[in-house]
């Protein structure tokens, strides 16, 4: 467009000055030279730049001939010839100002300024009157950069002469000083003079064009006698502006899949009409390239994917701006790694789109280093042209946004806490700051205040999409079915291709699913008076799906076994019942049928607790036939019926504590009383490792000596244990780890005195999607029973499914 701007307004200044050259050939030699001139100003310039060059060798060229010279090798483009002519002459006689002018113009189109503006000058003194040649001298400083005077004659010329040429010599002078929106309003006002005028129209046309008006533009190319060529870039122009604008996030996904339809359907029209012309294939390619912004904005993420590599399979090169939404759509397809290396590839593609391709493919020193980049480089404010006044600096926010979720990524809570904390307290008009500080304290295990938080950021927009999905997920935690389903339903309605929503219906579809639970432990090497040998233990029960939201119905199957001095013993359990939840509040009733080799008897069980805070939770049960009874126990006939009372102090997901009473009142009279309390102290934590301290404090009482059971009179443990985790492998909700727990204390029980507890262990654990978790953990300890030290290896298994 440049280039063609340049075009017309060299040919308007040669056009201009041409009229000069008939009244001053009238008084040529011979008709021949009139035919001759009258051929120059039709464009066949070659029969009289050659009659002069001849009539040149046979005599001397009077001053207007020369004048002619001048002018007509300036409409053919012979620049240099222009200036040769002039050196020749211009000491042999005064050239008049339309030679003059052309030798100026020639000049101007080599770029050589100083020479031109003199030129200029000289022409003008010649002719003051004469607009053409101001305007050429405005339009030539204008090209020579010097702005102020060029700006401020253009300026003075509309004043004095408000008509077309006028203005598109202002629009000129703007467009040469980058002000496209300024040039845009002069040309504006040289087509309401002339609307109808060619050369107005086309200067309109660049304006917009250069302005990114692409369907005015577009529009109006239609009154014009344009090249196919440049109609299809004008074509090309009004798809990507519509590219453009289903891209801008702060439209409504409705609104901006209406409008990448739009596109697309545009596209599609003209591919059809430009695949079989040889002449359109740069365009058609073009329009595939550009196609693909449109295709992002669509969330058709597998098909950008895909174009985009038949586009590269064409061996041509893709722009660079195609990578960053190709990179976006590997991101949403879960290939976060290809995203990295695609945003790494060009300096442009780089934070925060380039962090969270780091973040999701576990590259965190990566994403570490960008974003310590951006903190580093971005300043809280920032001063914009022409303002003395500094404006806050988005940059700043979004790099201390990125920030926090980095350490949320990487395990360091606390400080993504006092981040988000800070920034909310310190802009509490920002939704999204408060809204990002309730997802830290969700994910620290503090709903309830995560849920004060989201009210705070409801006054500012309640039906913010990100605010509401936040909600849904708290509500969901705080066991607010109702809520959740009503806020997850409002977000699928009105946002349902959008990553983050089909990740909440996701959750809810999960939440409806039926539950399979099962766990177990299989002793390899163990003589435990409590277990026995070759002992086996499995535990399973499936829940169906909430009923009337609040309630499940479960029933399982529980066998134990195990080998004893006195014989084999065993217990099927077959339990069944329902399970209540509600906000802060969990029961579950059971009834079961146990047998344990003395025909069937029918046990029960409550369970329940309440949550006053996040910090404090209070719970028990009561059991009939206690799944706790020793099974050396039933194997001679004992039964128990027991329960537990327990409290829980949670602080936060690096440290809580619990202390429990369980009493239990056996059928041979004996009275036991358990007492426990134990914790979690987190000790170290990176993005893959963290290392917990578990201290656990046990003792008990019995009122019965010399029963078949293991039965201490009192007893007292203290086991200090550590208990790491390691993540060998995370791709998104498929997580591989390995845990390592170790433990060294010491039991007492009367009457045998204090002896050494050591402990080991290695697991590992897969989460393979959102719906089936499964580990394995063999142990080995060793402590001491009755005065004896015994030895035991087993291995313990679980596995939870939702189907």
């Amino acid at each position: 467009m440049d280039r063609q701007l340049h075009v017309r307004t060299r040919a308007r200044l040669c056009w201009a000055l041409s009229l000069l050259l008939l009244s001053a050939s009238a008084n040529a030699v011979d008709s021949t030279y009139d035919q001759l001139v009258l051929q120059a100003r039709d464009g066949q310039t070659g029969g009289l730049l050659n009659w002069l060059q001849n009539q040149e060798k046979q005599g001397a060229l009077n001053v207007n001939q020369v004048a002619d010279w001048l002018q007509v090798a300036g409409w053919a483009e012979r620049d240099e010839e222009v200036i040769r002519v002039w050196q020749r002459y211009r000491s042999q006689m005064t050239i008049p100002a339309r030679g003059v002018a052309a030798v100026a113009q020639a000049y101007r189109n080599l770029k050589q300024w100083d020479s031109s503006l003199a030129l200029w000058e000289k022409a003008r003194q010649m002719e003051p009157a004469n607009d053409d040649l101001r305007m050429a001298w405005i339009l030539t400083l204008a090209d020579a950069q010097r702005n102020t005077l060029a700006l401020s004659e253009a300026q003075r010329l509309v004043h004095d002469n408000p008509g077309v040429q006028q203005y598109q010599t202002l629009a000129y002078v703007w467009r040469a000083q980058g002000k496209s929106w300024d040039a845009l309003f002069a040309i504006t006002q040289a087509w309401q003079k002339e609307g109808e005028n060619r050369s107005v129209k086309a200067d309109l046309l660049d304006a917009w064009t250069a302005n990114r008006i692409a369907d005015p533009a577009l529009v109006l190319s239609r009154t014009m006698d344009l090249p196919a060529g440049q109609k299809r870039s004008l074509e090309l122009n009004a798809a990507a502006e519509l590219v453009r604008v289903a891209q801008q996030t702060s439209r409504g996904e409705a609104e901006r899949f209406l409008v990448a339809d739009k596109a697309l359907a545009r596209y599609d029209t003209l591919l059809a009409q430009w695949k079989g012309l040889p002449e359109a294939q740069d365009d058609y390619r073009q329009a595939r390239i550009d196609r693909l912004g449109a295709l992002l904005a669509r969330n058709d993420f597998a098909d950008v994917v895909r174009e985009y590599h038949a586009l590269q399979a064409e061996g041509k090169p893709v722009p660079d701006y195609v990578d960053g939404w190709v990179a976006s759509a590997l991101l949403s397809q879960r290939e976060p790694e290809d995203a990295y290396r695609l945003f790494g590839r060009h300096p442009a593609h780089i934070e925060p789109e380039m962090f969270y391709a780091a973040i999701e493919s576990e590259n965190f020193p990566a994403a570490k280093r960008i974003v310590d980049q951006m903190v580093a480089n971005t300043p809280y404010l920032v001063y914009e042209y022409g303002s003395p006044v500094p404006s806050p600096n988005d940059r700043w926010l979004t790099s201390r946004i990125l920030l926090s979720r980095y350490y949320s990524s990487a395990n360091d809570l606390p400080a993504a806490e006092k981040l988000t904390a800070n920034m909310a307290s310190t802009a509490p008009g920002n939704q999204s700051l408060r809204i990002n500080y309730a997802s830290v304290l969700a994910a620290r295990g503090r709903t309830h205040a995560a849920e004060q938080q989201l009210k705070l950021a409801e006054v500012v927009e309640p039906s913010n999409l990100d605010l509401e999905r936040q909600q849904a997920y708290t509500a969901q935690s705080l066991q607010e079915w109702q809520q959740f389903e009503q806020l997850t339903q409002d977000v699928v309605t009105r946002s349902p291709e959008e990553p983050a929503t089909k990740e909440l219906a996701r959750a809810r579809a999960i939440h409806h699913m039926y539950e399979l639970r099962i766990s177990g432990s299989k002793g390899i090497s163990s003589d435990s008076p409590i277990s026995g040998t070759r002992d086996f233990t499995w535990n399973s029960v499936l829940y169906g799906p909430p009923i009337a939201d609040h309630w499940r119905l479960f029933a399982g199957m529980n066998f134990a076994t195990g080998e004893f001095a006195e014989g084999k013993g065993y217990n099927r359990d077959v339990p069944g019942g329902v399970e209540f939840t509600t906000r802060d509040y969990w029961v579950e009733a059971e009834l079961s049928n146990q047998n344990f080799g003395r025909g069937n008897k029918p046990g029960a069980r409550l369970s329940a607790w309440h949550d006053f805070s996040d910090s404090w939770r209070i719970g028990g049960s009561a059991e009939r036939l206690s799944a706790g009874t020793p099974l050396r126990a039933l194997r001679n006939g004992i039964t128990a019926n027991g329960g537990q009372v327990y409290v829980r102090w949670y602080q936060n997901e690096r440290r809580e504590y619990r202390l429990s009473v369980a009493p239990t009142w056996f059928s041979d009279g004996n009275q036991r009383v358990e007492y426990g309390l134990s914790g979690k102290e987190r000790l170290w934590t990176s993005p893959h490792f963290m290392l917990d301290l578990t201290p656990d404090i046990s003792a008990s009482t019995n009122t019965r000596e010399n029963v078949p059971y293991y039965n201490p009179k009192r007893d007292f443990s203290v086991t200090p244990g550590l208990s790491a985790q390691h993540i060998m492998y995370r791709h998104y909700d498929l997580v591989w780890s390995q845990q390592f727990v170790g433990g060294l204390g010491a039991y007492w029980q009367k009457d045998h005195g204090t002896g050494l507890v050591t402990q080991l262990g290695y697991g590992q654990r897969v989460q393979w999607n959102n719906v089936l978790d499964t580990g394995v953990l063999v142990t080995w300890d060793k402590r001491p029973y009755d005065g004896e030290r015994e030895r035991n290896l087993g291995v313990s298994f679980d596995m939870n499914l939702r189907f």
